[in-house]
């Protein structure tokens, strides 16, 4: 937008010029100028604090972020431990545990053969062995010995099963645990992603927010430059007055009967719209080939020859009462401001400067510094006189 506000300053700023009003008119409409650049500046520097401060806010949302992400890390850790630790238990269980089944597996094989033993004996052997005995204290001892020993079978059995039980209830309960640490770290894995995509859009907001307050202190830099420009303007206001040779053939007379500057392809018209938001093509946009010739629609005074942002070199022709034209994106500029031209003289050569893609002229014609559609003025023609 400052671009083209830049670019209405200086057609206005040459309207005033050429024209006859006194030097004190042109000088208020400049100081005019002035404290309109000063009024965006300004709004510029608000829009530039109240960014800041967004950015600021961010910011701190940010760190809030970043904290909560390291916080959640140093969780994550800490489970990641637990479980190592209950996996390592749950290994030394299953070993015992398996330990454990050996032990009784051998256990009750000898009791499997003792039980044997003791059925091919019969209750009658056992009885002899008894009777054989002389002492009653002998016969006594025998019987407590065969009672200690059946006892002693029963407690070991019993007391390797309940290992194995508790041994079972344990590994279940580690299991359990593990799947719930498991499915907490999920959780907070889960948390992290959250918290790392707000990460993400943030840092983005704060790039794009980063990126308008450089452009933003670009665009200030050049709207003080450019208020500078029109302040020395001001100071030589009448060393800058055009000349009053007078043009042979009034450019008002010569609409629909002028001819385009560049022999090529229209393809953006006056008043259509531009990819940029509302804003509409204010000229036309002919494509040519780079090094294309371009002439002047009809005689007048250049008043501008010079690079401009958005239009690279620029070139501006006064043809008097108030009717301009205006040559952008030109690869060369053959005439300096001040120099005269004649109508279909080469003033320029097409180029693709101002950051243009494709090569080609954008051309304007305005009426007391307001744009006018020039295809209403100029025709098409593959041939020029020069």
């Amino acid at each position: 937008m400052s671009t083209i506000f830049t670019l209405c300053v200086i057609l206005s700023m040459i309207t005033t010029l050429s024209s006859n009003a006194q030097s004190v008119t042109a000088e208020e409409d400049l100081r005019n100028q002035i404290k309109l650049m000063e009024t965006e500046i300004q709004e510029h520097e608000l829009l530039l604090q109240s960014t800041r401060e967004e950015y600021t806010k961010i910011e701190k949302d940010l760190q809030k972020s970043e904290r909560s992400i390291n916080e959640l890390e140093t969780e994550i850790e800490k489970i990641k431990k637990t479980i190592e630790s209950s996996e390592q238990r749950m290994a030394t269980l299953l070993a015992k545990k398996k330990e454990l089944k050996g032990r009784i597996e051998s256990q009750e094989s000898r009791l499997s053969s003792q039980i044997q033993a003791a059925y091919r004996l019969g209750k009658q052997e056992t009885l002899k062995l008894i009777l054989n005995q002389k002492s009653p204290d002998k016969i006594s001892r025998t019987l407590a010995y065969f009672d200690y020993l059946n006892e002693a079978r029963v407690e070991e059995i019993d007391r390797f099963l309940t290992i194995i039980d508790q041994s079972d209830t344990i590994t279940e309960q580690i299991s359990i645990q593990a799947f719930d640490l498991e499915k907490d770290q999920r959780h907070l894995y889960d948390e992290r992603l959250k918290l790392d995509q707000r990460k993400k859009q943030k840092n983005a907001i704060l790039n794009s927010l980063n990126q308008y307050i450089s452009d933003t202190d670009t665009e200030l830099i050049k709207l003080q430059e450019d208020r500078g420009r029109i302040e020395k303007l001001l100071g030589e206001l009448d060393k800058n007055k055009l000349s009053s040779q007078k043009i042979s053939v009034a450019f008002k007379s010569m609409k629909g009967k002028l001819f385009l500057p560049v022999d090529g392809k229209v393809t953006q018209k006056f008043g259509t719209k531009r990819n940029i938001g509302k804003m509409q093509w204010r000229g036309l946009f002919i494509d040519a080939p780079e090094g294309e010739p371009v002439f002047a629609i009809h005689s007048g005074e250049i008043v501008f020859a010079d690079w401009l942002r958005g239009f690279g070199l620029l070139l501006i022709i006064n043809h008097g009462q108030g009717y301009m034209s205006l040559y952008a994106h030109n690869q060369k500029i053959y005439y300096q401001s001040g120099d005269h031209v004649l109508s279909g003289e080469q003033v320029a050569s097409v180029g693709n400067t101002g950051g243009q893609i494709r090569s080609g002229l954008y051309f304007e014609i305005r009426i007391d510094g307001k744009p006018a559609d020039p295809q209403t003025w100029c025709q098409a023609k593959s041939s020029r006189a020069a």
